[in-house]
């Protein structure tokens, strides 16, 4: 196989998994509608419990919470002030860690300082990237 046949197989490969997460949102909508009208009907019916060819199917009601966008320190602190305090854990985005290790790394030749040497992995590899190209 030569380079531009293993860059043919590859750009099927990339074309193929954005197919599939756009294939994955549609599919993940349908089952959520169809869920929501699964349970109305089912409520409706009032009919909590179904089984069929070998599964249960039951009506339940829940409740999700999330947190809402740019109240963090807010959220913290209420969360302190009423005793929840244990439950906030500090984290640090991916890609703010990669970019903060790159830029430390390219100060110091290359390398990590000492200091972080044991706490962040490093691997290396070789990427292909594909860019769509403008027509002549």
């Amino acid at each position: 196989m030569d380079i531009l046949q293993k860059i043919d197989q590859y750009r099927a490969l990339l074309d193929r998994k954005d197919e599939l997460v756009d294939r994955t949102k549609e599919v993940n909508l349908a089952i959520q509608t169809c869920r929501d009208e699964l349970a109305g009907m089912m409520i409706e019916a009032e009919t909590p419990k179904v089984s069929r060819e070998g599964y249960g199917y039951s009506v339940t009601q829940k409740v999700k919470y999330t947190k809402a966008a740019g109240v963090d320190a807010e959220l913290m602190e209420a969360l302190r002030e009423n005793g929840l305090g244990d439950i906030i854990r500090e984290t640090v985005n991916a890609q703010t860690l990669q970019g903060a290790m790159s830029n430390l790394a390219e100060e110091n030749d290359g390398e990590l300082p000492e200091e972080f040497r044991t706490l962040i992995r490093v691997y290396e590899f070789y990427d292909v990237s594909r860019r769509k190209e403008r027509a002549k």
